[in-house]
């Protein structure tokens, strides 16, 4: 029977408060909390109610008792935060927060409130990735109205958020790429200065000085991210390829090979070792460098193209075309077809140089050859002599030489008219 009259007056304390009765409501509660100390759920009701009111200390002592009677009530530990984070007090907050996602990992209001007490923490970066879950978790639900809530909450935040490091590198490369580097350099010495031992930072400036001119400064910039991160695989062959840029070929041959005793086998030291010989026009070393690394990687169609323009350098054109067709092939069976085309009108350009080339050298074959037979055969001079020497008898003449070339294989055709005319002119002495 008490249990019966407890349980009216806590429905009456619902009806009252749905009705707005707050103060009747309070009243019900209170009698239902008086005949059944025990009752947790009408601690919670009239905490509710009583925090609507205002009363956020009754609210907080209505909670406390709940929880006593019930430690595993995921409402409780939200009710009673939000009543912290109305009296600013963020880490009893974070404490309940983080009592009510042990209970449930999945609460989508527990999250909310989290990204809350990190927003007024000023923890931007925390506070959007939670609200973010918690927009999530809302959607999961199909609660569209605290899922935008939740949207509308960090998209404010990412507007104010200071751009990551990431994000600064990022534009870092772009100004360098378009020559900006004048601002790219304002960049890196800002990031430096609130990240002295960033040795990327430290690369990437060593490339910007070294573009303006400074080469003094860029090497030493380098020589920093070294001594920053001496075993950083990256950073060593980010050094060789600054030194290939700002001019120092020289220099990067050392560090790539350095770095190839420790990596024998890394395609990329020696495709980057290839590219500094280029800078010193040493076409053969690098085509041999391009070829190791594509012993080690012969599906990439780039170093196929790198090869390709050393070889033609290097005057290979037939080589170069072979290797582009390598490269236009890979393209092909992998439906890049802007850089299959590419390929291929660079072979189709080459291949009329190729042609263009054979044509001219097989002319200046024909032409040397017939350079030397008219320098082997015999002046109009000479053959007048033999000709008076014999009377005129051409045939008696030819048959002189004829007689003189079986006795002396393999000279040349003037030296038999010199010969014969030689030996006639010694018989009528």
């Amino acid at each position: 029977m008490t249990q019966e009259f407890n349980e009216d007056f806590f429905q009456q304390g619902l009806t009252k408060a749905k009705s707005g009765d707050r103060y009747g409501a309070i009243q019900s509660f209170s009698c239902a909390i008086a005949s059944s100390p025990e009752f947790t759920e009408a601690y919670y009701q009239r905490g509710l109610v009583l925090f609507d009111l205002g009363d956020r200390q009754g609210a907080l002592s209505d909670y406390d008792q709940a929880l006593k009677l019930k430690p595993d009530s995921l409402d409780v530990y939200i009710a009673r935060s939000i009543i912290h984070i109305a009296l600013a007090d963020i880490i009893a907050a974070q404490a309940d927060i983080a009592k009510a996602l042990e209970i449930n990992p999945k609460s989508a209001i527990a999250h909310q409130l989290l990204g809350l007490t990190y927003k007024q923490q000023n923890q931007i970066e925390k506070a959007i990735a939670t609200y973010k879950r918690a927009a999530n978790l809302f959607l999961e639900l199909r609660d569209e109205d605290n899922c935008r809530r939740c949207i509308e909450s960090y998209k404010p935040l990412e507007a104010i958020l200071p751009p990551s490091t990431e994000d600064i590198f990022a534009s870092v490369q772009q100004k360098i790429d378009s020559s900006d580097y004048t601002n790219a350099l304002i960049d890196l010495n800002w990031l430096l200065q609130i990240d002295p031992k960033n040795a990327k930072a430290f690369c990437l400036r060593g490339l910007t000085l070294g573009k303006l001119g400074d080469l003094q400064g860029a090497i030493k910039d380098l020589n920093q991210a070294i001594f920053l991160e001496p075993q950083n695989l990256e950073v060593r062959i980010g050094r060789g390829k600054i030194r290939v840029e700002i001019g120092d070929a020289q220099g990067a041959i050392a560090d790539f090979n350095e770095l190839l005793r420790e990596y024998p086998n890394n395609a990329d030291i020696y495709s980057d070792r290839a590219k500094a010989h280029i800078r010193l026009k040493d076409y053969r070393s690098a085509i041999e460098d391009f070829s190791r690394s594509l012993a080690l990687n012969n599906k990439n169609p780039q170093l196929y193209c790198d090869r390709a323009d050393a070889r033609y350098d290097f005057g290979d054109i037939k080589g170069a075309i072979d290797d582009y067709q390598q490269a236009a092939n890979i393209w092909f069976n992998q439906s890049v077809m802007d850089r299959y085309r590419y390929a291929l009108a660079r072979i189709n350009l080459w291949q009329s140089e190729l042609e263009k080339q054979n044509k001219d050298a097989k002319r200046q074959q024909v032409n040397a050859a017939a350079t030397v037979d008219l320098m082997q055969m015999p002046s109009l001079e000479l053959q007048q002599r033999l000709l008076g020497l014999v009377g005129g008898n051409m045939a008696i003449a030819q048959r002189l030489i004829d007689i003189a070339k079986q006795d002396h294989p393999n000279m040349p055709e003037v030296w038999y008219w010199q010969k014969v005319v030689f030996d006639l002119e010694s018989d009528q002495k």
